[in-house]
């Protein structure tokens, strides 16, 4: 039996920040398919950040998402923004800028897809040690967002007591990681 084949890309939205797709393609029986996609125009894959104080606590943000018209309680997180920039120092940048904090060490913890059925996006996760605030956030125009400390020892508590806010599947998943390296206090 034959393998999928890609065919091509048509192009049927083309924005400031992304592009929608229909993606043309052969499946393994030989049928024609399309696949309705969107694509990002950026460098690299996205970068997420979980930070831990050296108090145990877990640097998270209420960031209003438009698409979803609601808050959603995250990682921070953000992108590669100039060409050439590496991937820590995107997760470095995003932190402080969204957060004000910085830390001692950070080293990627995870990557992979990222709601691979719809976007060709790819995630970096990284974990930071020794977070401490050193200014005030700088947040863009279209940004609303407040920054939080939790303690790990209370996260999965404090996510699951969230009234009409949205929690990040990605905050719970990342525990692991964190419970692997000693951080929980």
């Amino acid at each position: 039996m034959a393998k999928l084949k890609i065919l091509h890309d048509e192009v049927v939205f083309n924005g400031k920040f992304i592009r929608a797709l229909i993606r043309h393609f052969r499946t393994r029986h030989g049928n024609m398919q399309t696949w309705e996609m969107v694509k990002r125009k950026t460098y690299g894959r996205i970068v997420i950040i979980a930070a831990i104080t050296p108090d145990g606590e877990i640097i998270l943000e209420k960031n209003y998402r438009v698409p979803l018209k609601s808050y959603v309680i995250e990682l921070p997180a953000g992108l590669i923004d100039k060409k050439g920039e590496s991937e820590i120092d995107a997760a470095r940048r995003e932190l402080l800028e969204e957060t004000g904090y910085v830390v001692d060490k950070m080293e990627m913890v995870v990557s992979g897809p990222f709601n691979a059925g719809l976007l060709d996006d790819e995630v970096a996760i990284f974990l930071g040690t020794n977070a401490r605030k050193v200014k005030e956030p700088e947040l863009e125009e279209c940004e609303d967002i407040e920054v939080l400390k939790v303690p790990l020892k209370k996260l999965l508590d404090y996510l699951a007591s969230l009234k009409g806010i949205k929690a990040d599947v990605k905050i719970p998943a990342m525990l692991p990681y964190i419970q692997k390296r000693g951080l929980f206090k």
